[in-house]
């Protein structure tokens, strides 16, 4: 590097890229579902650089969202060595419409790229006949989108082409003329499969261009599109095999004005960066050769000026080196009465190396699975784009020099990456937003958890009945910290305080848990028209045959009900039991709530807001004076309020058993209390009470020493989502268009190989075809995405 400037672009970029990024994909058992059905998913969480399997989150969180954002169902997911799996039910929360599943991680947050899951799913609650309608609409849309930005005066162009009907599905192979303000044909194109292709042409500030499309009457103005410029720099780029010659191009009126002086060519994919100095000399045209070799996905190149100013910007996609697996040709089937064992030999993976399948096993004719991406593509592709690819698996199926050509041509129609130099500039970004592994807890401690040396007593914890384990308090943050926690659903963690005398008892802390509720994702979304890929053929997933209800029946006599909760009030529950207590008694009867638990901790906390006034008592039917007994005793005792009441000649009882030993009331916690009566005169007592009584019932006859119970039970706020099995739905028919069409065979979340490279796949006999699609990981990085058809009878 030759200049303070070029020190400033990588050494921003650097900054920038320096902290480690994810990204997640879901592979879904089908788009299209039936309200009682159930989505299945398995979560593959990779590193964003090297696409291996990311070992530092294990927090997962997945939404299900309507299509305006409400949030209708969400698990938190443990991820274990990059995967995950789980299941949603598709229940009476749902009606018909389109929604969005997304997944992401606490840290994907802190950036702006798009590092986070959504795909777009459809509901249905009935199949109803709907008209064929042509799948080319009247209304399109049509968008021209130069090579690098922006069309320069005077040299050559290349123009990406994409053309949509008016649902934002591309048109496949419509045709197109370019002609100018004379009727002149420029030149022509042809869109692909997809609706993408390109043109190149000379650009003429002083022309009016317009497009003609085959089929149409609408004559599109395209100089709006082409914001052509008199003066100005472009990039423009050609592949030939494995290597890509860029040229920074300028025209005739540019030249004389940057003559000599210094542009830069950044190169980078979101982890390393190379620059390269280009200079104008006599030629309008620069070239440079670059060659990626093993270095496989998305390159960006950037054009800077001379004030490290972005004037343009191209993708690139080296498929070289990118590592995918499939099976092989050779497949044994085993039949049995009722079920098939499908064994797939994946001879390119190594079993002893981690690696993990996922399969969807849907038939032949189905309609229902339309996931735009793949593993490989949202890995390798969409986190650096802007925009969201229609059929992005397309270009990593069946690949050849065609499907490079075309992925090009729609890297051209993506414009600027990701990656805003804007915010690059800006610095390292902020993270506030940390990796999360499990749940973390914190709790502080205060004077009751000391022990007579003034050190915090040591905490020890269990939940689920998984064994014990102590936690050291953290002196210096005057903390107990817990970490590592993976609670599933209606788990409670329970601890106990160990004192000096090495005795449990219930720890009274208050429990800060990290998180404590799932966050929200702070990128927006697009709308679900922007993300739903186009289908195959002319039909639309709206164009359906004729059914008239739902097939999926109830389990085996089972009747689906809806949900109906009941809740008691506890505080009513307390209040009648209170009142049943206190029958025919004198007394004010507090029956102890887990509120109160959690307020006050200690029984002495608690009786200094509820029985303050027996304090010095003065007046009463049956007040004297205290003798010298009573003011000896208090002389015992360390809390000040326990000192005055029985100075006061307040007496307390401790079920039922008058107390002698203060100090049995001074360590007596909260939770082990039942209820309390409190008589301000002592009614009830005769004598022995002259200020009053208190009364203290335990739950349990003994709260010391001998108690069984040594423990507080604290829930957690926020649990993970157990996995659950897979169940097929059952359906009235197994081999009618509705099940061909929108039906489910199977979904296998968690498939491995075994030595010899051998996946099986079990599954209930079917009646129609059936495809599977496999996704996943293996050997350390590569790929497995495939397709795989079967005809079992």
């Amino acid at each position: 590097m030759s200049s303070q400037e070029e020190l400033d672009i990588l050494e921003a970029y650097e900054d920038y890229t320096e902290a480690p990024r994810e990204v997640v994909y879901l592979h879904l058992n089908k788009s299209t579902y039936i309200i009682g059905e159930t989505l299945g998913f398995t979560a593959y969480v990779l590193d964003k650089n090297d696409k291996k399997p990311s070992v530092v989150t294990s927090n997962l969180y997945v939404t299900l969202e309507d299509a305006t954002q409400n949030i209708i169902k969400q698990k938190l997911i443990e991820v274990q060595d990059g995967v995950a799996s789980n299941t949603f039910e598709i229940d009476s929360l749902f009606s018909k419409g389109n929604y969005h599943i997304k997944a992401y991680t606490n840290w994907m947050n802190n950036f702006n790229e798009h590092n986070y899951f959504t795909s777009p799913i459809i509901i249905k609650d009935q199949i109803v006949a709907k008209p064929v309608v042509n799948a080319i609409e009247s209304n399109i849309d049509a968008q021209f989108l130069p090579e690098s930005g922006h069309v320069l005066h005077g040299v050559e162009n290349t123009i990406g082409v994409v053309i949509k009907d008016k649902k934002g599905r591309g048109i496949p192979y419509a045709k197109g003329e370019v002609i100018d303000k004379n009727g002149t044909i420029i030149t022509a194109f042809k869109t692909n499969l997809l609706g993408i292709g390109r043109f190149a042409m000379v650009a003429d500030a002083n022309q009016n261009y317009r497009v003609r499309l085959d089929g149409y009457d609408t004559v599109i103005v395209l100089n709006q599109d082409l914001n052509i410029q008199k003066k100005g720099i472009i990039l423009s780029v050609k592949r030939l095999r494995n290597k890509f010659f860029v040229s920074a191009v300028t025209n005739a009126s540019t030249l004389e004005t940057i003559k000599d002086k210094r542009y830069s060519l950044v190169l980078h994919n979101g982890n390393t960066a190379d620059l390269m100095d280009i200079y104008f000399n006599d030629q309008p045209v620069v070239t440079k050769i670059i060659e990626l070799d093993s270095d496989p996905g998305i390159h960006i190149l950037t054009l800077f000026n001379e004030n490290n100013q972005p004037l343009a910007e191209r993708l690139i996609f080296n498929y070289q080196g990118l590592s995918t697996i499939q099976s092989d040709t050779e497949t044994k089937l085993t039949k049995s009465r009722d079920s098939i064992a499908i064994r797939l030999k994946f001879k390119a993976i190594d079993s002893s190396m981690s690696h993990h399948l996922s399969a969807s096993i849907l038939p032949k004719e189905t309609k229902s699975y339309q996931s735009a991406h793949s593993i490989i593509s949202y890995n390798y592709l969409q986190p650096y784009v802007k925009g969201h690819i229609q059929n992005a698996k397309y270009y990593f199926t069946d690949i050849d020099e065609r499907k490079k050509f075309e992925l090009d041509n729609l890297l051209i129609t993506q414009g600027w990456s990701s990656y805003d130099w804007g915010m690059i500039f800006k610095g390292a970004p902020e993270l506030s937003y940390n990796f999360e592994k499990g749940i973390i807890i914190k709790a502080n401690y205060s004077a009751n958890n000391l022990n007579d040396k003034g050190r915090p007593n040591n905490i020890m914890y269990h939940f689920n009945d998984e064994g014990f384990l102590v936690a050291e308090a953290n002196v210096d943050q005057k903390s107990y910290v817990i970490k590592r926690l993976f609670p599933e659903e209606n788990y409670t963690i329970k601890l106990s305080e160990i004192t000096s005398k090495n005795v449990l008892r219930p720890a009274q802390l208050y429990l800060q848990f990290f998180p404590r509720k799932i966050p929200k994702l702070r990128m927006s979304t697009p709308s679900v028209s922007d993300l739903i890929t186009a289908p195959s053929t002319s039909e639309d997933l709206e164009n359906m045959n004729s059914y008239s209800n739902v097939m999926i029946e109830p389990l085996d006599g089972e009747q689906r009900l809806g949900e109906v909760i009941v809740k008691a009030s506890s505080s009513l529950k307390r209040r009648e039991r209170q009142s049943k207590l206190g029958n025919q008694k004198f007394s004010k009867i507090r029956v102890v709530s887990e509120a109160d638990e959690n307020s006050y901790v200690t029984l002495l906390n608690y009786l200094k807001f509820h029985a303050w006034n027996l304090r010095r008592s003065t007046s009463g039917p049956n007040t004297t004076s205290t003798g010298v007994a009573g003011v000896a005793t208090a002389e015992l005792i360390t809390d000040p309020f326990l000192a005055e009441t029985v100075i006061a000649g307040v007496n307390y009882y401790l079920n039922d058993i008058l107390v002698i030993d203060f100090s049995r009331i001074e360590e007596l916690f909260l939770s082990n209390v039942d209820y309390i009566e409190i008589n301000r005169f002592g009614l009830g007592d005769g004598m022995r009470s002259p200020a009053g009584v208190i009364k203290i019932y335990t739950k349990y006859s003994s709260p010391f020493r001998t108690s069984g119970k040594t423990s507080k039970p604290y829930a957690f706020p926020l649990t993970f989502s157990k996995q659950k099995t897979y169940y097929a739905p059952k359906y009235r028919y197994n081999d009618d268009d509705f099940y061909k069409h929108y039906g489910v065979v199977d979904w296998k979340p968690n498939l491995s190989v075994d030595p010899n490279g051998i996946a099986t796949i079990k599954i209930a006999k079917p009646k129609v075809p059936i495809t599977l699609f496999i996704e996943g990981i293996a050997n350390d990085g590569a790929f497995v995405f495939e397709e795989r058809t079967f005809d079992l009878n």
